[in-house]
């Protein structure tokens, strides 16, 4: 489980910030939104990259729909 939260939204960029269980630590994803290709991604160091591809999959589908969240919580099993 993941919240994820809108950071930045432009007509090239769509950035979220990634917060692992709910905690404090997060990390940051952005794609490109004519490619659909992630263009930057930072997150600290013991944040598991599982987290980051759960992020990047949300922003993908987002990014088909045209609507960008500001908040939402990811569940997966």
């Amino acid at each position: 489980m993941e919240d994820i939260r809108l950071e930045l939204l432009t007509d090239e960029i769509v950035s979220y910030r990634y917060y692992p269980e709910g905690g404090e630590e997060y990390g940051i994803v952005s794609l490109n939104r004519k490619t659909n290709e992630v263009v930057h991604d930072k997150a600290y160091p013991n944040v598991s990259g599982m987290y980051k591809r759960q992020a990047v999959y949300r922003m993908r589908r987002y990014n088909e729909a045209g609507e960008f969240p500001e908040k939402a919580t990811v569940i997966w099993y």
